[in-house]
């Protein structure tokens, strides 16, 4: 594995303002953390219920939380 950072939660605080300028990346943060969280505990609920409808669903939020995440990080290239 490589070098760890020192002090990690430090150094991201640290260029945390200076990577994320766009005004709607926040925005976009906000609505895909929770549905990433959401999505997942669908999908395991799913898994352990045997529910395909669960399991479908919390696969498509899953999508579409990473897309918005991945949208986010184009806006600030």
């Amino acid at each position: 594995m490589g070098k760890r950072h020192p002090n990690f939660p430090a150094w991201q605080w640290r260029l945390h303002p200076h990577s994320h300028q766009h005004p709607t990346d926040p925005v976009l943060h906000m609505i895909a953390v929770p549905l990433f969280i959401v999505a997942f505990l669908l999908m395991v609920s799913g898994v352990f219920s045997l529910d395909l409808a669960s399991f479908a669903i919390g696969v498509i939020g899953l999508l579409a939380a990473l897309g918005l995440q991945r949208h986010s990080h184009h806006l600030e290239a």
